[in-house]
C-alpha cells in the first residue's frame, strides 16, 4: 500500500530553520488530512497520537514521513 497525500492522513517531521540567522530551531511533526493542516506538534508521539483518530474518524489510513519522503504506515 503506498500513501495518498490528498486523501489519506499524514504526519511530517520536518526541521525548523529561522528564516534570518539559518539556525536550527528544533523539530515539529505537522498532521494534515489531504490537502487540510490538522495542526502542528512539538513531538513525534503527540502528532502520532492526533493522527490516529483522525485516521479513524475519517476512515483513512496514517502515514509518518520523515525528513528524507520515506514513509510508513501507523
Amino acid at each position: 500500500m503506498t500513501p495518498d497525500p490528498v486523501a489519506d492522513v499524514m504526519v511530517y517531521h520536518v526541521a525548523m530553520v529561522d528564516a534570518l540567522s539559518g539556525v536550527s530551531i528544533g523539530d515539529r511533526w505537522t498532521v494534515w488530512v489531504g490537502m487540510e493542516s490538522e495542526g502542528s506538534f512539538d513531538n513525534e508521539a503527540e502528532a502520532v497520537a492526533a493522527a490516529l483518530v483522525l485516521a479513524d474518524d475519517h476512515q483513512r489510513p496514517a502515514w509518518l514521513v520523515n525528513e528524507g519522503g520515506e514513509t510508513t504506515r501507523l
